[in-house]
């Protein structure tokens, strides 16, 4: 065979090899739809694992952060430099006492005050302070004092008249409440 140049030349297969500029690139060979469908599948999946390891890492760096705390150093600081000064805080005065007729719980020391609540009879009232309010009269006598009580209703008054407090309210164990 006769090349251009004058020269006399082989016959060259299409296969064979050839000098690289003159060979233009193959293009990838043709993937029949189940190739196709199990490089998607293969494609989801890897892209599934990076997404569970991505966000497993996150929570585990949550829940770290969260037991161990930041690394606040400004915290630290202020904990470490206090100025030696130690303040002791009274627990405040809690007891618990009994019911001894079913009460309204009020929302001031007084019978027309609203009612926020009802303690039936014989169940524990917890007594946080005592406050002098409107006087109810008892086969006792008459008793002006009152009780802030907490508990498993809304924060409110009771009569003391009503609750078994005896010696504790009449010894001034249970603490005046506090100006309103």
């Amino acid at each position: 065979m006769l090349v251009e140049d004058g020269s006399e030349g082989l016959e060259h297969d299409s296969d064979a090899a050839a000098p690289a500029d003159d060979v233009p690139p193959l293009a990838p060979a043709p993937r029949n739809p189940r190739q196709v469908r199990a490089r998607r599948r293969r494609r989801r999946r890897q892209l599934g694992t990076l997404l569970f390891v991505l966000v497993a890492a996150g929570v585990f760096a949550a829940a770290y952060f969260a037991v161990a705390g930041g690394d606040d150093d400004a915290a630290d600081d202020r904990a470490t430099a206090s100025s030696g000064v130690t303040t002791t805080v009274v627990p405040p005065f809690l007891a618990n006492y009994k019911a001894t007729t079913g009460l309204n719980v009020r929302q001031a020391p007084g019978t027309t005050a609203p009612v926020v609540g009802v303690v039936e009879q014989g169940r524990d009232v917890t007594a946080v302070c005592v406050v002098q309010g409107e006087v109810v009269t008892t086969a006792n006598g008459a008793n002006p004092q009152w009780l802030k009580i907490a508990g498993g209703w809304p924060v409110g008054y009771v009569s003391a008249a009503y609750v078994t407090a005896g010696a504790d309210l009449t010894a001034g164990k249970i603490p005046a409440c506090p100006a309103a």
